[in-house]
């Protein structure tokens, strides 16, 4: 790595020929040479039995549509040394009639006027102490960020707010309520492992004390987020997973209630996120208590839910193969296809696909328009599927319907919703980052 030239002496330049041991180095020639590309599209080929056809005659009986986006940026707030980061979140949750938004889905633009139809807008916001700041006169790094979630969750909202929503989800109320949830290590770094966080022990604020530190653990540190904090170099690993959390518990947060006031209403709300429906990194163990609210509300009540993937490899495969698939048809992606086409594996691991962070199987969709769209939907199992059929998703065709019914022509494959909320929150590299870093520079003291 070079030097960096902070004195008088300059930058040092990096060498115009070291290339050539690289280049003529027999390791590095044979490591290359049993590497391989995805395969390219004339090598694809789909197998008859996972492509369906979506029934567009059943009855739609959405009537309000919710989606949530996030959208967030990291600012140099003090750039001399030490030098310090600071991230700024905005959480967008949209609440839609959906006449409303099957008018605004024939715009080429979203309007003043179909913005004023918003029936409903929640901006959260958040700011986290990403790298050399101190909050609240928190010891490290890692409290300062423990304290800023917790916060966040502990913000009031509609009567209630998201650590009693965590509470709930947590510990199953929707259903026979559990009384324990281990979590892997304490958060003060004391040493203990394999902590029972008791249903009961949690005090009004949802603290408990660790039995070892006696220190304070909080209902948010469940997320396991501390764990990926460096007090030295800073927490941007942390950013992405914490967005999708939240973004995730917006949705729960709506969906609670609903439940607790009318829950025959699940049946006309139908739940957008953007990406897959995930959790993912330290995070990801979440996703079993999210299954488990996913079976409880298909097997009790309904649950219209999906989440649509903007870019990546499955969303690179899905312009791939999109002249193999007729308007109004759907692939449903298995190992076998996932790890033969998309990613790096093997098609006959007897593992399903990221069973260990997803609550839900992956879809690619050709709209009667032409439109291709990822989209993962839960499957009515306990676990999700190696192999999954049409008969494993609830709702499939409604949900693919309404999907494409929300078309949007401000960007390819977009959807009213997606994109409406992408614009009300999402925060530009300029000139957001600039007048947010004048904006800390002015407040902190």
């Amino acid at each position: 790595m070079a030097y960096s030239g902070t004195g008088k002496r300059g930058f040092e330049l990096a060498s115009k020929a070291s290339h050539s041991f690289i280049v003529n180095d027999k390791e590095v020639q044979e490591f290359l040479s049993n590497c391989e590309y995805p395969k390219s599209k004339e090598e694809i080929e789909l197998n008859p039995a996972l492509v369906i056809d979506v029934d567009y005659s059943k009855t739609n009986g959405i009537k309000h549509i919710i989606a949530v986006d996030a959208g967030y940026t990291t600012v140099p707030v003090k750039r001399t040394f030490p030098s310090s980061l600071m991230t700024f979140f905005q959480f967008g949750t949209i609440l839609l009639n959906a006449e409303d938004l099957e008018a605004m889905s024939n715009e080429a633009f979203i309007s003043r006027e179909s913005m004023s139809k918003l029936k409903e807008l929640e901006r959260d916001k958040l700011v986290l102490p990403t790298k050399n700041v101190a909050y609240k006169k928190s010891i490290t790094l890692t409290e300062s960020i423990r304290n800023s979630i917790y916060e966040f969750f502990k913000k009031k909202n509609d009567g209630t707010n998201l650590l009693e929503t965590l509470y709930w989800f947590l510990y199953e109320e929707y259903d026979k309520s559990i009384n324990n949830y281990q979590l892997a290590n304490c958060p003060n770094d004391c040493g203990e492992s394999k902590i029972d966080l008791i249903k009961t022990n949690f005090n009004i604020d949802f603290k408990q004390k660790c039995r070892n530190c006696n220190k304070d653990i909080q209902i948010t540190d469940v997320f396991r987020l501390h764990e990926l904090i460096d007090d030295e170099t800073g927490a941007l690993g942390i950013l992405s997973y914490l967005t999708n959390v939240i973004e995730h518990f917006n949705i729960i947060h709506q969906i609670k209630n609903v439940k607790k006031t009318q829950p025959e209403l699940l049946n006309s709300f139908f739940f957008i996120k953007d990406g897959p429906l995930a959790f993912f990194g330290q995070t990801a163990n979440m996703y079993k208590p999210m299954r488990k609210l996913c079976n409880y509300l298909i097997e009790n009540h309904n649950l219209f839910i999906a989440g649509l993937e903007k870019s990546g490899a499955f969303v690179e495969h899905a312009e791939e193969i999109k002249e193999m698939l007729q308007p109004g048809q759907a692939l449903l992606l298995n190992n076998e296809h996932i790890y033969k086409f998309i990613l790096p594996g093997d098609p006959n691991n007897p593992e399903p696909y990221a069973k260990t962070s997803y609550y839900s199987c992956k879809i690619i969709f050709k709209s009667r328009d032409e439109r291709m769209h990822v989209v993962t939907i839960p499957v009515e199992k306990a676990e999700i599927v190696l192999n999954p059929q049409q008969i494993d998703f609830v709702n499939l065709d409604t949900i693919l319907w309404n999907i494409e019914n929300l078309r949007c022509d401000m960007y390819d494959n977009s959807i009213i919703p997606v994109a409406l909320a992408n614009k009300l929150i999402s925060l530009s590299n300029h000139p957001s980052t600039s007048i947010l870093e004048k904006f800390v520079k002015s407040s902190v003291k």
